[in-house]
């Protein structure tokens, strides 16, 4: 088989269907998209979604050839970032990744932070920009800003100041998803953090994290934490279901994913996140690259965020850090 020339973007499904067949997409690559993005191998962007692998096939003749060399490189890489290849994959917080954004503002030398203030409009002025927010519009004035919203209301907001901006964030569509938290009385469960759970099994998950199991500290109180997600893009009907009856469900499919022995939870807790998760279609990397050009010709203003390189909190730090070494 022939290196494939990737100099054009395709979906993941499209490239791997091709290259490994149906059953790999199915009942592997499709649920690991779904966990991380809530979205279809057969829409997403192999260039945005793995751009290692993406930059690696032209120098093998085999996908696994080169996935193998992009993880190798990629190990390779963490290794000398960390300077030891020892440590775990998955990190956190004592207190949840919740108490990291109060750790930041507590951190900061100076200034407001303002929740629940929408900003309506961004406009530029003698002094640098002007913003208008909350419910009586008031008027803030900057020296320079950074958008780190999502991808529709950047479109929004820039609308003035960078119009050429506005057309590639809107092709930049979202997913909504559900998380369910659950807490079972102690049992004995098989080793393993979690499994994830194809599409084409028909069930509603997604997923499942066993949070007592991959985080010692929430094992404690002998409970058994659990949480499980739902949705993908253009299947969320099951989000229009009542807290109750979707919590009902996701708690009884996974007292049967996990074989459990005491399967009534002594607590749920379920979060919805409508419009949470953009979606990097083919093309996307060039849409990214269009609105940076846009934004960079505006002294003052950056973008950052998940709809640009990455939806996990590693790329979300690493585009805000970007975007404030583009600044000065």
């Amino acid at each position: 088989m022939q290196p494939l020339h990737f100099d054009a973007d395709r979906t993941v499904g499209g490239l791997l269907r091709e290259r490994l067949g149906d059953e790999v997409v199915d009942r592997l690559v499709e649920p690991l998209l779904g966990g991380v993005y809530a979205g279809q191998a057969d829409r997403l962007s192999v260039a945005a979604t793995m751009p290692a692998l993406a930059a690696s096939l032209p120098r093998h003749d085999s996908v696994l050839a080169a996935a193998a060399a992009a993880r190798d490189a990629g190990a390779r890489s963490r290794e000398a970032a960390a300077g030891t290849s020892d440590g775990p994959v998955f990190a956190t917080l004592p207190e949840g990744v919740g108490s990291l954004p109060q750790a930041l503002v507590d951190a900061l030398p100076a200034g407001t932070v303002r929740l629940r203030t929408p900003a309506h409009t961004l406009r530029r002025s003698a002094a640098g920009f002007e913003l208008s927010v909350g419910a009586d519009r008031e008027v803030l004035t900057a020296d320079v800003v950074v958008l780190a919203v999502p991808a529709g209301k950047a479109a929004r907001l820039l609308a003035e100041v960078a119009p050429d901006a506005v057309e590639p964030l809107e092709g930049i569509p979202y997913a909504s998803m559900a998380v369910v938290a659950m807490a079972f009385p102690g049992q004995d469960l098989a080793n393993g953090s979690g499994l994830l759970v194809p599409p084409v099994t028909g069930r509603l998950v997604k997923g499942v994290t066993i949070s007592s199991q991959k985080w010692p500290h929430l094992d404690a109180d002998g409970l058994l934490r659990v949480r499980s997600s739902v949705g993908r893009y253009l299947e969320e009907e099951q989000l229009q279901r009542s807290d109750e009856d979707l919590t009902a469900a996701v708690v009884a499919e996974v007292a049967e994913l996990l074989d459990l022995d005491r399967p009534e939870p002594v607590e749920t807790h379920l979060v919805r996140w409508g419009g949470g998760l953009p979606q990097y279609l083919v093309g996307h990397v060039d849409r990214v690259a269009q609105v940076r050009e846009a934004v960079a010709a505006v002294p003052g203003l950056a973008v950052a965020g998940a709809a640009y390189d990455g939806v996990g909190v590693p790329a979300c730090i690493r585009s805000a850090r970007t975007a404030v070494a583009r600044l000065g």
